[in-house]
């Protein structure tokens, strides 16, 4: 196992893209109402939900193979290049910036003077707006460091 990967910038990023992929991940699509906890698809009044739950999975995916190509001294860049590495990464943070986006707005729409206002969503969306531009920063980091010193 390569544990050096960890300590470097590039996989230091890449391990907090794991972590906030999961946290987003299980805000999105965990709810708690009352003592019932269940997985949800599809919100009334929120039907983009669907896509950003399905971007948040496939980035969060993306960010653990990466993570363990690494991590099992596989050599990503050396395996598909560092040009198609940075398109791939361009894609996610394209992806996140429509999911982050898109949660965003769900935030003035859940809230109490908003169009379906909710109280259990309304901090779910707040969390889950914070975790996706956590990792557009970090997909916009990991890009300049994965194109200037990688």
């Amino acid at each position: 196992m390569n544990f050096e990967f960890m300590r470097t910038l590039h996989g230091f990023i890449n391990f907090l893209q794991v972590l906030f992929g999961f946290a987003a991940l299980f805000a999105c699509s965990f709810i708690w109402r009352n003592t019932d906890l269940y997985f949800q698809f599809i919100y009334n009044g929120y039907g983009w939900q669907s896509l950003i739950l399905a971007i948040l999975f496939f980035t969060w995916i993306f960010a653990v193979m990466i993570f363990f190509s690494n991590l099992f001294d596989k050599d990503v860049v050396g395996t598909i290049g560092k040009m198609k590495l940075l398109i791939l990464y361009v894609i996610c943070l394209a992806c996140l910036i429509i999911s982050a986006s898109l949660e965003s707005w769900y935030i003035s729409r859940s809230a109490s003077d908003g169009k379906h206002p909710d109280t259990v969503y309304h901090p779910r969306f707040i969390a889950v707006t914070v975790f996706n531009w956590l990792l557009v920063v970090s997909y916009i980091v990991l890009i300049l460091v994965t194109f200037f010193f990688v």
